[in-house]
């Protein structure tokens, strides 16, 4: 196999890889970490009154033709709606605690997420060990050895995860039913508590959804079983897709190198959220509804950056260290070509590899001696 052509000579200046925090924050401007109550309440009533209309007019309306496209406008809506809500656990989105603590309880509903496993994933996982493979949930590729080593049934579907159609199918079964569902006790929130109040409270909204879908089949010449399928298990369909297309490209590319415990005590903070986190450039239209979540670099710089700032932010970021990031213009071949390049990682040697060990880049990340 081919080896794409990647830059091998992207080398950061060092003064940029031991910059701290807060010396990288700083090439944001301050203002970019404003939170104003009017653009969050804009963010999230707008995201959350669309979802809720769809989801409505899914349920009542007496035209199966109508319903399929509807629904899957719905799908696409939770992850709007989850993206403010993402901000909001983050502490971003609103001036004040309480009102971020309360539109992400609500902004992860749609997409079944206890906001307390997700804060703790998310938050305090991947946020602070980005691209480290033991702690980081978002996509960890196996390491070839690893992948010899499995048996038949389960290297068939590490294949299937990384493929375009199963990217879903991984963030529902890898992500959200072992980090925030149904994770095991190595993975769960502190709080055992509140991990359980959340997961109730998600049941309970869904017996709700359902609830509401078996109501209105009572209305119309087909019957709940119909109901549940387009208006809840396609929406579901439709936002796992979405979400495992989102994850998968924010922090896997054929520049992009992945850690693992053998690189301690590096990786640093700056080869982490600037390094490790690409800035895809999607169309204006794309990113405007994403609420430009792949503005990624500037969100993981520093996540108290409202999601209305993160293209000035983004900017600023890029300008700086334009020669030190991954930046690229995102076109459709890009999802194919990078699931061809990375399918196993050789964390010992640094590079992507294809499933018969054979390298696919050049070394990603030489370790200091």
């Amino acid at each position: 196999m081919t080896a794409p052509a990647v830059a091998a000579d992207r080398k950061p200046r060092q003064s940029s890889i031991n910059q701290s925090p807060d010396q990288v924050r700083s090439r944001m401007k301050p203002e970019r970490r404003v939170r104003s109550i009017r653009l969050g309440l804009l963010s999230l009533l707008g995201a959350g009154g669309a979802w809720l209309l769809t989801a409505v007019l899914v349920a009542v309306l007496p035209w199966w033709w109508a319903q399929i496209p509807l629904a899957l406008v719905n799908g696409l809506l939770i992850a709007v709606v989850f993206v403010v809500g993402h901000d909001a656990a983050h502490g971003a989105l609103f001036p004040r605690r309480w009102m971020n603590r309360l539109a992400a309880r609500f902004g992860l509903l749609p997409a079944l997420h206890p906001l307390s496993s997700w804060v703790h994933s998310h938050n305090r996982l991947h946020h602070a060990f980005t691209n480290i493979r033991e702690k980081d949930s978002s996509f960890p590729p196996l390491d070839p050895a690893e992948y010899r080593a499995f048996p038949m049934w389960k290297r068939w579907l590490t294949r299937r995860y990384r493929t375009w159609y199963g990217i879903g199918l991984y963030y529902f079964a890898d992500i959200w039913l072992k980090w925030e569902f149904l994770p095991a006790k190595a993975h769960r929130p502190k709080n055992p508590r509140a991990f359980q109040f959340d997961r109730l409270f998600v049941v309970g909204f869904v017996a709700v959804w359902l609830t509401g879908l078996a109501w209105a089949a009572g209305w119309q010449p087909w019957g709940v079983a119909w109901n549940w399928l387009v208006g809840f298990a396609l929406p579901q369909f439709v936002w796992n897709w979405l979400i495992g297309f989102i994850i998968f490209q924010q922090h896997t590319h054929p520049k992009v190198a992945w850690f693992s415990k053998l690189d301690a005590p590096s990786p640093s903070f700056f080869q982490m959220q600037v390094q490790a986190t690409p800035y895809l450039q999607f169309p204006r239209g794309f990113r405007w509804l994403m609420r430009h979540i792949m503005e990624h670099t500037a969100h993981h710089t520093d996540p108290m950056v409202p999601l209305y700032h993160l293209p000035e932010a983004q900017h600023e970021l890029s300008t700086k260290y334009r020669t030190e990031m991954v930046r690229v213009i995102w076109r459709p071949h890009m999802l194919m070509d990078t699931l061809r390049t990375c399918r196993l990682y050789d964390y010992a040697a640094h590079r992507w590899t294809d499933y018969d060990g054979t390298p696919t880049t050049p070394v990603l990340y030489t370790r200091p001696a």
